[in-house]
């Protein structure tokens, strides 16, 4: 897992994996406030980024998730929202698995969680040994206007 901020990204990069890389210079040089939520393809199925403008929920109203083929690059564009993240361990206890459809399974149970708060031009990377609990409220539910970067985990070699 990763944690930053784009105006840091560029002294930070040179220790990034270039198809991370790839994704942030997107968001970088994307102007979102022109685009409509939506799936926009950057490098076919293999890079996309999911605009999303989903209202945020308290962290017990959001389910825990990982994914197994895609890494995530998730930026915060308008708003504030709190991810609650944990390692992918045996503790983990899978309440729905759908690797297959859709590159997701959600928990019921997971190893303790961290917060991590999220504003504007803050970044997360997950990678498929993080489990993330997306879009929680930081102090009550708010609209929020975020993109995740879908990277194929074979353009890092995995």
């Amino acid at each position: 897992m990763i944690f930053s901020d784009l105006a840091t990204w560029e002294s930070e990069k040179s220790q990034y994996p270039q198809a991370i890389n790839k994704g942030l210079e997107y968001i970088r040089s994307t102007d979102f406030s022109t685009m409509a939520a939506g799936k926009y393809e950057i490098e076919s199925d293999l890079m996309v980024a999911m605009v999303q403008e989903p209202t945020t929920k308290s962290w017990d109203q959001q389910r825990p998730e990982s994914h197994q083929t895609y890494i995530d690059i998730q930026y915060l564009i308008e708003g504030e929202e709190v991810i609650r993240v944990a390692t992918l361990t045996a503790e983990a206890v899978v309440s729905e698995e759908a690797f297959a459809s859709r590159d997701v399974a959600f928990y019921e149970k997971t190893a303790a969680e961290s917060s991590l708060q999220l504003y504007p031009g803050a970044f997360t990377v997950f990678y498929p040994s993080d489990i993330h609990r997306p879009c929680c409220s930081v102090k009550q539910d708010q609209a929020i206007k975020k993109v995740v970067i879908k990277i194929h985990k074979s353009l890092l070699g995995l």
